[in-house]
């Protein structure tokens, strides 16, 4: 087995697999209805933000309501998760650009280490994954363990709606579907063990 070919192979094949799941990815937010179908605007926005700026300084994640710090306040907590609302919110409160080139680069970076990874785990498996069909579908269950252990996840502890769980899931699963198409072309058992 040639180390040098075969890590050469599996460096192109991420790169060309991390360009489709970004270029998907775009097309995905940018092009199809199904995200903005399960993001909502806040009501009354520019009130809840006065609020918001008003109470909350600190970037992060909440969780309200707050669990308690004593078992002693558990009563109260319950009856409060009970009434509602439950939710969490991510919040930053300083302003950002909308278009700033970072998260884009960012998310390139980001597309490039998970394809990259997702070849070298395919080039492992590649020996017991002759056929096509069986490489993609491999690639493609990376996507599934991803929406499994990620939106899903967060669907069943919190609250996170359906309608938008579901919407990531199912881009995952179809984003790593994509990438396994480029990845099972690229690596094939023949090519790693040569």
């Amino acid at each position: 087995m040639k180390e040098g070919g075969s890590m050469k192979r599996i460096l192109l094949a991420g790169l060309l697999a991390a360009i489709t799941v970004h270029l998907w990815g775009f097309l995905s937010w940018a092009a199809l209805p199904w995200h903005q179908a399960t993001i909502h605007s806040l009501p009354n926005e520019d009130a809840v933000l006065a609020a918001l700026r008003q109470h909350v300084n600190t970037a992060g994640v909440s969780r309200f309501p707050a669990e308690p710090a004593l078992e002693s306040d558990w009563q109260a907590f319950t009856e409060k998760y009970q009434r509602g609302p439950v939710g969490m919110m991510m919040y930053w409160p300083q302003g950002s650009n909308p278009m700033s080139p970072q998260p884009f680069v960012g998310a390139l970076l980001l597309n490039l280490i998970a394809a990259t990874l997702a070849a070298w785990l395919l080039s492992l498996a590649a020996a017991g994954l002759k056929d096509y069909r069986r490489r993609v579908a491999f690639v493609a269950l990376i996507g599934v363990f991803a929406a499994l252990v990620s939106f899903l996840t967060l669907w069943n502890w919190r609250f996170i709606p359906t309608s938008y769980a579901l919407v990531m899931a199912g881009e995952l699963i179809l984003t790593w579907t994509l990438a396994g198409l480029v990845l099972a072309w690229r690596i094939k058992p023949a090519q790693i063990n040569a």
